[in-house]
């Protein structure tokens, strides 16, 4: 019977060497293969994947398994924050994407983040977002185009657009639900649509 992440971590908080490298070897080729396919870059890669391994060595109780005692949701979690890190880094007046608590309720457990981030073509995920916003209105995609490709700000999006701050929380509303409406039944749920969302502006960037 194959051993869980969960007691590998339990092995490697007591001090269990060979626990670290049995879960080193478990992920160590998914891993990179998923952060070098998002940055194009061996060092940040290395740099990002030997970050998380210190990790999971200086503070194991920080890292979560879902019930099946899988540790490679948060895995896949974390890196993609630390992926996001990097790209925001290169940047000198970017944050990372932000939506408004009123657009979209954001709530997403590991496993979703798991089954978009490496079972899906997130390339044409977004192929199918940009053919939807372009059939909008001009505001519309004018809205979305600085909330969520920019990244700008309400308040900028608002004066940019000489509209009110309101009027470009609304506008962005309705864009997503209409994105979502014509998006395939597996990525309408609110969770997947704003894990998508909030890969558009690293993707856009790769």
């Amino acid at each position: 019977m194959k051993v869980t992440d969960q007691t590998l971590l339990n092995k490697i908080k007591s001090g269990d060497q060979p626990a670290f490298m049995q879960l080193y070897e478990r992920y160590w080729d998914r891993l990179y293969a998923f952060v070098f396919g998002r940055t194009r870059n061996k060092e940040i890669s290395e740099e990002i994947l030997q970050n998380l391994w210190i990790k999971i060595l200086e503070d194991t109780a920080s890292i979560q398994t879902d019930e099946s005692g899988s540790a490679k949701g948060y895995l896949l979690r974390h890196l993609h924050y630390r992926i996001i890190d990097f790209y925001n880094s290169s940047k000198k007046d970017q944050s990372t994407i932000s939506i408004d608590a009123s657009d979209i309720p954001i709530e997403i457990t590991d496993t979703e983040y798991f089954e978009i981030l490496e079972e899906n073509d997130i390339s044409a995920l977004f192929m199918m977002i940009n053919e939807v916003v372009s059939k909008l209105p001009v505001t519309e995609q004018q809205v979305f185009d600085m909330r969520i490709r920019k990244n700008k700000s309400v308040d900028e999006t608002a004066e940019a657009l000489g509209l009110s701050n309101k009027t470009v929380s609304n506008k962005l509303s309705k864009t997503l639900g209409e994105i979502r409406e014509q998006l395939n039944p597996d990525y309408q749920s609110s969770k997947k649509f704003v894990t998508l969302l909030m890969l558009m502006e690293m993707i856009a960037n790769h």
